[in-house]
C-alpha cells in the first residue's frame, strides 16, 4: 500500500509543473482574450468606416469576426487543457451527420446574410416588409439574423434565411411613393361635385407632386356608396403626413359641403 502511495506521489509531482503551467496559461488567456478581441474589432471597425463600407456590411463583418475569434478561443482552450485537436476533429467527424443536421438552419441563415449583402436587397434605415409577416426599419445584419425596429419601437430579430428566401417589400428604396386612398359618398351625391372637391384638396397640398400622374376617379359602385380613388404621388418622407392629412382634410371638406359619408344601415319597409 505504501509503495502505491509513493508511486502516486511521484507521478503527481512529475505532472504538477505541467498542470500548473496549463492553469497559468488558461488564466492569462482568460484575462487577455476579451481586450484582444475588442482591439481587433475596434481596428476592423475603424478601417471599414475609413473606407466608407456600407453599414450593414460592417455589422455583418464584425459579427463574423467575433464568431471566428470565439471558435479559435475554444480550440485554444481545448489545446491548453491537453486535448489534441486531431482527436476533437475525429469526434466531430464521427458525429458529422448530427452536427450537420443541427447546423443546417444556421448555415442557411449564414448563406442568407451573404446573399442579402451581395444583392443589396435593402440597406440600413430602409423600411421593409417580409411579405406582410414582419416589417420595420433595418438596423443591423449579423451572420445569422437581421434586426428590425418597428414604428412603435419594438425590435424584431429575423433569421437571414427567412429574408433571403421570401419576397421582400422595400418601401424606402425609391425616392417617391404613391398615396392611395378610397373615399365613399352616398349615391345621391353628384359625381362631378365630389371630384371637384377632392381635386381641390389635392391642389392645395404643396407636398403632393403635381407634375406626376395623380388621379381622382370613380372606382366602384358599392352596395351602399360610390367609391372614389384618390392617388397622389409624394416624396417618400412625406408619405404618412399626406396620408393622414388628406384623410382629415377630405372629412372636413365633405362636412362643409353637406356630402354624406355612408355607413352601414338597413331600410325597413312596412308592407300593408
Amino acid at each position: 500500500m505504501i509503495n502505491v502511495l509513493n508511486t502516486f506521489k511521484d507521478s503527481f509531482v512529475d505532472v504538477l509543473p505541467g498542470i500548473a503551467i496549463r492553469i497559468i496559461l488558461l488564466i492569462v488567456l482568460f484575462f487577455i482574450a476579451r481586450p484582444l478581441m475588442d482591439g481587433i474589432l475596434r481596428v476592423t471597425r475603424a478601417a471599414m468606416r475609413k473606407n466608407k463600407v456600407e453599414a450593414l456590411l460592417e455589422t455583418f463583418t464584425i459579427s463574423l469576426i467575433k464568431t471566428l475569434i470565439y471558435v479559435a478561443y475554444l480550440f485554444l482552450v481545448i489545446s491548453i487543457i491537453g486535448v489534441q485537436a486531431t482527436s476533437l476533429v475525429t469526434i466531430l467527424g464521427t458525429a458529422g451527420i448530427a452536427v450537420g443536421l443541427a447546423l443546417q438552419g444556421s448555415l442557411s441563415n449564414l448563406a442568407g446574410g451573404v446573399l442579402i449583402l451581395m444583392f443589396k436587397q435593402f440597406s440600413k434605415g430602409d423600411y421593409i416588409s417580409d411579405n406582410g409577416k414582419v416589417e420595420g426599419t433595418v438596423d443591423e445584419i449579423h451572420i445569422l439574423y437581421t434586426t428590425l425596429n418597428t414604428v412603435d419601437n419594438k425590435r424584431i430579430i429575423v433569421p437571414n434565411g427567412q429574408l433571403a428566401n421570401n419576397p421582400i417589400i422595400n418601401y424606402s428604396i425609391n425616392a417617391e411613393r404613391r398615396v392611395d386612398l378610397i373615399f365613399s359618398v352616398s349615391y345621391d351625391t353628384p359625381i362631378e361635385k365630389v371630384i371637384k372637391l377632392l381635386q381641390g384638396v389635392m391642389d392645395e397640398d404643396s407636398r403632393i407632386l403635381h407634375d406626376h400622374k395623380n388621379m381622382i376617379k370613380l372606382v366602384k359602385h358599392n352596395a351602399s356608396s360610390l367609391d372614389f380613388v384618390f392617388r397622389a404621388w409624394v416624396k417618400k418622407d412625406d408619405y404618412w403626413d399626406v396620408y393622414f392629412g388628406c384623410n382629415e382634410k377630405v372629412k372636413n371638406v365633405f362636412d362643409a359641403n353637406n356630402i354624406e359619408i355612408p355607413y352601414q344601415k338597413i331600410d325597413i319597409y312596412s308592407k300593408k
